[in-house]
């Protein structure tokens, strides 16, 4: 039997359309067409969630015929990989595409689904074993890339604790407060306001002192301005890294990739600092969180491609990219409709010679300008708030 989806399109008109078939053995196929993008990986949720018969012994998923495959599409295949798993039921995915193959090869998603070079190997895998076979030698690699992950996030909080700390001594000082109640005071108003630890700590060393009871007096709170790449739920729109990531995905599916990363201008010194990443190999993504310059004159000017990482010798970072098979990259600049810059976003791309067309460009230049203008917003808003509750918090504790 046959059961066939209506036909999906995402915001920015990408169509997909899923066909489930029923086989005689208790299994399912399911073919898939079109792109799978940010948007159309919550119908594919959906789809798999709903419409799958509860007594299907097994799942194929084919993706023969999809035409691009984001980061949150190969995160909702490995959603209901493991939740099938959970049942003592297996998803098999076929990745005979090239395309959705190199995708899946870029992200190291091998080991997280069970992945079949054409259909009917994947169906007589399905057919003959009646469970999900026990995590066996597979698995030692996943370990070694899980810590890996952890020094690489060791590091990272190693470079903010100079500023952590410094932020921490002046709230002690200007409200003659104790360590532990400085940090939980520091720490609770960033997750109340959505807000890294550490950019909350560089807001306060770089504000100038409060002079009153109100640290910011007389200033206007404007609502968050639209992005047109994005439909945020209402207590997310002024979550800086959900929008950061939103952007990051879109800017990814623009040019076909599924690794990318947005450096922000930071510190006194204004150097390109890393606020967030997609899908980098850890080696990578700590290759960036270490290097820390100020922006050169072409990455402020527009956009910068390095069309073959190989043949660029003096690329910063040249070799961690080619180790991790980034072969090709392109960067551009976030950028107000008055120029103020922000910093800088970056995708990379596993085939050499990658060059964005002029549609691309023109698309991740329009999503930079919006996210720039965005963060403006984000912080003359959401982090003024959230210096204005540690004031307010910290001046209560104190008296």
């Amino acid at each position: 039997m046959v059961r066939e989806g209506p036909p999906v399109m995402s915001r920015a008109g990408s169509h997909l359309r899923m066909m489930a078939e029923s086989r005689p053995d208790g299994g399912v196929v399911v073919r898939i067409s079109g792109a799978i993008d940010a948007d159309n990986s919550r119908a594919l949720d959906h789809y798999l969630r709903t419409r799958l018969p509860a007594e299907a012994r097994y799942v194929v998923v084919d993706l023969a015929r999809v035409e691009l495959l984001g980061a949150r599409g190969v995160r909702t295949l490995i959603e209901h990989t493991d939740r099938l798993a959970s049942q003592r039921r297996r998803l098999l995915t076929v990745a005979a595409n090239p395309l959705v193959r190199r995708v899946l090869d870029s992200m190291h998603v091998a080991a997280n689904l069970r992945l079949h070079d054409s259909l009917a190997a994947a169906v007589d895998v399905g057919a003959t074993h009646s469970e999900p076979e026990e995590a066996g030698a597979g698995a030692d690699p996943d370990v070694v890339s899980d810590l890996l992950a952890q020094i690489y996030g060791l590091r990272e909080a190693l470079r903010t604790r100079t500023v952590v700390a410094r932020a921490l001594g002046v709230v002690r000082e200007r409200y003659r407060l104790a360590d532990p109640a400085a940090f939980d005071l520091l720490r609770d108003s960033a997750q109340r306001h959505n807000i890294r630890l550490y950019t909350l700590a560089r807001a306060l060393l770089n504000a100038s002192a409060p002079q009153g009871p109100v640290w910011f007096p007389g200033r206007l709170r404007r609502p968050a301005p639209s992005l047109s790449f994005v439909e945020l739920q209402p207590h997310l729109r002024g979550n800086r890294s959900a929008t950061l990531n939103a952007f990051l995905e879109t800017a990814a599916g623009y040019v076909r990739t599924t690794m990318a990363s947005v450096r922000l201008v930071d510190g006194p010194g204004e150097v390109l600092r890393t606020e967030q990443s997609l899908n980098l190999p850890p080696a990578v993504a700590d290759h960036l969180a270490g290097t820390e310059k100020p922006p050169r004159p072409a990455e402020k000017a527009g956009t910068v491609i390095v069309a073959d990482v190989a043949a660029a010798t003096d690329l910063d970072g040249r070799e961690v990219l080619l180790g991790a098979g980034v072969h090709a990259s392109q960067s551009t600049p976030l950028l107000t409709v008055d120029d103020q810059f922000f910093g800088v976003v970056t995708t990379y791309h596993a085939d050499c010679g990658f060059v964005p067309s002029k549609l691309q460009c023109a698309r991740l230049g329009h999503a930079a300008t919006e996210i720039a203008t965005w963060l403006d917003w984000h912080a003359r808003t959401v982090v003024l708030d959230a210096l204005e509750h540690v004031h307010s918090c910290a001046r209560s504790a104190g008296r």
